[in-house]
């Protein structure tokens, strides 16, 4: 246990620190804090971290195991430690859901008000998440494209996992969650302004950047149908095709970011 303790769970413990301290040295939160709000701050570590085990969960059946394998978690661990990838897989799982805890902490207890804190938080991941569009897009430059174009010149079909998981099922999320923010954005009486509610509505009443994103999210989920299927019927033309549906995605980028 000596591995999973120093290695792995001490460095998150110290990120939970870390956000404590930096709370107390920011005037805005530092007004808030008190023994109320600081027990609903951590009461609310509870969902993020469970959210993180499902993920770690699906994580493990990639690496053979089950999902009921997370209470194994640590003897897993120190098996695998410097042997596999999946001891850095899991860190980084439940690390990234104690950021994004210490974010929503953080306007939480800036804000004072416990509902207007919830739902600038909720309003400040949304218009995060909403843009996560664009990084589906950048992994898929990045890794999917490349690594499908050598599947299919090397007589393979691309990879079902990860055409699934990101370019289809992610995108998918991230679709969702921009149309909530147009619909709440068109649909509200809420005034566009500096706060995170008012942020994300004016964010949600840009029609062209909004119609950039549901465009860039469509060529996602097309270059996500194109290589599970194409391949099926000519590997060339399925090459071609994911080189245009690429092609056209840094266009829509392009304007997105410049235009």
């Amino acid at each position: 246990m000596r591995v999973f303790v120093k290695d792995y769970l001490l460095p998150l413990i110290f990120l939970v620190v870390f956000w404590f301290a930096l709370w107390l040295i920011t005037p805005p939160v530092r007004e808030h804090l008190n023994a109320m709000n600081i027990f609903a701050v951590f009461l609310l570590l509870i969902p993020f971290l469970l959210v993180a085990l499902h993920f770690v969960g699906k994580t493990l059946e990639r690496y053979g195991y089950s999902r009921e394998d997370v209470r194994r978690l640590p003897e897993i661990i120190e098996k695998t430690h410097g042997r596999l990838y999946l001891p850095k897989e899991v860190f980084n799982i439940i690390g990234d859901a104690i950021i994004f805890w210490g974010l929503f902490a953080w306007v939480l207890l800036a804000t004072g008000d416990p509902i207007m804190g919830l739902l600038s938080g909720i309003a400040m991941f949304a218009e995060i998440f909403a843009f996560f569009v664009l990084l589906v897009s950048m992994v898929i430059w990045v890794i999917i494209f490349p690594h499908s174009l050598y599947r299919l010149f090397t007589g393979r079909e691309p990879d079902r996992d990860f055409l699934i998981e990101i370019p289809i099922k992610q995108n998918l999320i991230y679709m969702a969650i921009l149309v909530a923010v147009r619909l709440i954005a068109l649909h509200s009486n809420y005034s566009a302004g500096d706060d995170f509610i008012g942020k994300m509505i004016a964010f949600g009443r840009k029609t062209e950047l909004v119609t950039l994103l549901l465009e860039l999210s469509g060529l996602n989920v097309l270059f996500g149908i194109v290589g599970l299927y194409g391949s099926r019927k000519s590997r060339k033309l399925t090459a071609l095709a994911l080189i245009i549906i690429v092609a056209l995605q840094l266009w829509v980028a392009w304007r997105i970011v410049f235009g």
